[in-house]
């Protein structure tokens, strides 16, 4: 018969151990030394010294509110008897559920850790009732997925639909029994570890995907989490961790075209090629307006105000207006190809469109991007035909704008609807030569000390 006993988790203050131990042989008082914000109950059930585990109750308690002798919430203590009770029921239910285990086990002796995961599923059951019953996680996901179908543009829908799929096959292969309670630190760091270097990644033929692709996998966790936990689904507050925070790679190699490539691209003709022609159309509409596909793709006739785009963009909500004059101006003229009613074709469809037509309209320099898997560097070198997508789009424009056209970077964040400088720091040349030419085309003070005296 295993002996049980409710602890605290963190009672005390950090690196307080050699305090504590000195007060408590002087039989001084220890309640300075006592962690001041509340801490979870934990249920300790101990068969042997080598055999003993930990529980989580689900319930929280000041250290200073804890009867560490009785093992219970002070009776001083605000909302002790409810707070008690829940825990007397908890340890009674948990001890016939002990029984239940050992007699339904008649001649065959349960081995330690079948009863080990059988208690903590059975704890972690009894105190989540609402999920036991039909929310279990992967429902609450699903859930979760439904709702958002009706605010999110179907892309974002399809990457939370991939994200849950991927994370199914991890759990299936390393948990018997998954829910929220077992979301932890180490739960990341494994989950991590499976993404970078043993799901399966259809678009390669390597088992694994990369760091940034991976960050947007626990960035897509993190974000259920959070959206659960808001509506009582869960109790645990793990995506609050700094490990649950994007660690995307800032220097990320940003391929786009240049303005001679574009013009390319723009002036090729495909002749009964309609398909690429309206592919090739739709990419540089987004090259011209320096708008997501979102954007792209929503595009209605009213939203034409005399030479302006002005629309709601989909992703921030924001009113953006799109001058289509000076480099902006072809925009135009594609629209007025069409009638003012874009071509529609899926995303998917549109890249590998894109892929046939760039190739045809021979754009075919080599580009060398690197990426990191973990602590690997991939190179990869691909002719830009074989790379470009709808997404290029929307970089060809920043660069263009940046680095050609000398536009002002909040001019730019406006258009585009970045918001984070950071982001568009990355699109800018590292060009020492533009740098000096630049400044040498200043005047220093001494300069503009002579003109005043002359004058």
């Amino acid at each position: 018969m295993p002996n049980y006993s409710f602890v605290l988790r963190k009672p005390y203050k950090k690196g307080v151990s050699e305090e504590l131990k000195k007060r408590r042989q002087l039989g001084k008082n220890i309640s300075s030394l006592l962690n001041q914000d509340q801490t979870p109950v934990l249920l300790f059930i101990s068969f042997d010294r080598e055999h003993r585990f930990k529980c989580k109750t689900g319930m929280q308690v000041f250290p200073a509110h804890w009867d560490f002798v009785k093992q219970r919430k002070k009776q001083q203590a605000p909302g002790a008897q409810k707070f008690n009770k829940s825990l007397n029921r908890l340890l009674e239910k948990s001890q016939e559920y002990y029984s239940t285990i050992m007699e339904e086990a008649e001649l065959k002796q349960p081995s330690y850790d079948e009863i080990k995961n059988k208690l903590q599923d059975f704890i972690f059951d009894f105190q989540n009732p609402r999920l036991k019953e039909e929310n279990g996680f992967f429902d609450v996901y699903k859930e979760f997925i439904r709702r958002k179908t009706a605010e999110l543009h179907p892309r974002t829908i399809q990457k939370f639909n991939t994200a849950k799929t991927v994370l199914n096959k991890f759990t299936d292969k390393y948990y018997r029994r998954f829910d929220f309670d077992k979301i932890d630190v180490n739960f990341i760091d494994s989950y991590r570890h499976y993404l970078l270097y043993e799901a399966e990644n259809q678009k390669s033929e390597e088992d694994g995907y990369r760091d940034d692709t991976v960050s947007k996998f626990i960035e897509n966790l993190k974000n259920f989490l959070r959206w659960s936990f808001e509506r009582g689904y869960h109790s645990n507050t793990i995506f609050q961790h700094s490990e649950f925070r994007s660690k995307r790679d800032s220097n990320v190699d940003i391929v786009t075209l240049s303005i001679q490539e574009l013009k390319q691209f723009y002036d090729h003709d495909f002749g009964k090629d309609n398909h690429l022609d309206r592919a090739r159309d739709l990419f540089c509409f987004g090259a011209f307006t320096g708008q997501r596909w979102s954007d792209v793709a929503g595009f209605k006739k009213e939203q034409i105000m005399g030479d302006a785009w002005i629309f709601q963009a989909y992703k921030t909500k924001k009113e953006t207006v799109i001058p289509l004059v000076g480099y902006a101006a072809p925009a135009l003229d594609v629209l007025k190809k069409y009638k003012y009613k874009l071509p529609e074709i899926s995303n998917q469809k549109l890249n590998d469109n894109l892929k046939v037509a760039a190739e045809k309209a021979k754009l075919k320099r080599v580009v060398k991007i690197t990426r990191k898997q973990g602590v690997k560097s991939i190179v990869i070198e691909e002719p830009i035909h074989r790379i470009i997508s709808t997404h290029m789009a929307r970089r060809t424009a920043v660069s263009i704008l940046l680095n050609i056209y000398k536009m002002p970077v909040p001019q730019v964040m406006e258009i585009t609807g970045h918001s984070d400088f950071k982001t568009l720091k990355r699109y800018i040349d590292d060009d020492k030569d533009a740098l000096r030419n630049n400044l040498a085309q200043t005047k220093s003070v001494n300069q503009i000390m002579e003109v005043v005296k002359s004058a």
